[in-house]
């Protein structure tokens, strides 16, 4: 159904790979799971038993022998950021739209006319771009897949390295640069007109919404983005709440007058309402409030999930978070419970 983006074909004009470009794609790889990195070295039939640095050693090895090509390596990481740690907007499309980019013809007019065209299924390699880029456009009649790339710059404040003149009248304050890569994604799926904005955790500050609407502006360049509804969390959260498909980690409620409730659980792996006095709390509180916040480990099930995900919603900008290093199949089982749960 989905486009195999490790092995999409080089947008042309792509920007040739630096080796500062490839080393620096290996150090943020190997920030990931293990298990991703040995799965990524079987597909090129490389070893993958031992520690993660005799690891690391077999992809260097693997890229300066041209066994691994450079850009795989890129992709690779893309896939990685691309799905866990998200935090993610819900979009429904019109059916007129949808059926629009069904049409293959229709889809390459219509980036042909944004100046992106070479980006059909193709990928331009991007490690640390100066300003947030778009990287690739997956498209399939069932799929399109939008995806950008862009450097993410913080300070990290550093007390103990602060230091004053010797006449006590200036004081130097110390920070510490940081650099990371982030990810942003648009997920809309053609069948169903489902759409998700996926913004990768941010290393500071929680200004999603504002970035929400930076990449529906983005996406203007490519259709009406009026044409997409956003869907409402916030009936999910008690949905999920009396659901046994996720325990309850805390639940935010707001009563009618504007006072917080809030039932948190000793610790991840319990229930909050296994215990009795907080379950006799909830129950008198009855149906009369708000959900503003529900913070849920999502349980393995026979249809889905093999492990727990740890996902919240947030009723205030109607967003999902879903954290930890996810697979896609994780991330679309669980948005697909939480939009049954909209219904």
């Amino acid at each position: 159904m989905s486009v195999d983006s490790t092995y999409l074909s080089l947008a042309d004009g792509s920007e040739s790979l630096s080796q500062a470009d490839v080393e620096t794609a290996v150090e943020y790889a190997f920030g990931h799971r293990k298990v991703s990195i040995q799965e990524f070295l079987s597909n090129y039939s490389l070893p993958t038993t031992g520690k993660k640095d005799e690891l690391r050693e077999a992809v260097v090895k693997g890229i300066k022998d041209g066994d691994i090509p450079r850009e795989d390596i890129i992709a690779f990481l893309d896939s990685l950021e691309g799905w866990g740690n998200q935090h993610i907007y819900l979009f429904k499309s019109s059916d007129k739209l949808m059926k629009q980019w069904k049409v293959e013809s229709n889809v390459k007019q219509i980036l042909d006319e944004a100046e992106v065209g070479e980006l059909l299924n193709s990928r331009r390699p991007l490690v640390l771009p100066d300003e947030p880029t778009l990287s690739s456009i997956e498209w399939t009649k069932k799929r399109v897949r939008f995806v950008w790339v862009d450097k993410r710059e913080w300070q990290d404040r550093m007390e103990e390295e602060d230091d004053e003149s010797e006449d006590g009248q200036i004081i130097y304050k110390a920070y510490r640069q940081q650099v990371t890569r982030g990810i942003t994604s648009f997920d809309w799926n053609l069948v169903s007109g489902e759409a998700a904005l996926m913004i990768q955790t941010l290393p500071r500050g929680e200004n999603y919404d504002e970035i929400r609407q930076v990449y529906e502006d983005e996406l203007s360049a490519f259709f009406d983005f009026s044409d997409f509804a956003r869907r409402r969390i916030t009936k999910a959260i008690k949905k999920l709440e009396a659901s046994k498909e996720a325990l309850n980690r805390k639940i935010e409620l707001a009563t009618r007058t504007g006072a917080i409730a809030a039932y948190t659980s000793k610790g991840r792996k319990t229930d909050a309402y296994a215990d009795e006095d907080i379950k006799k709390s909830r129950t008198a509180l009855g149906q009369r409030t708000t959900s503003r916040a529900g913070n849920f480990y999502f349980q393995p099930s026979k249809n889905g999930l093999t492990r727990t995900i740890h996902v919240k919603l947030y009723a205030a900008d109607q967003r999902v978070g879903i954290f930890g290093e996810c697979t896609e199949q994780e991330v679309g089982h669980v948005l697909s419970r939480i939009r049954q749960h909209i219904k």
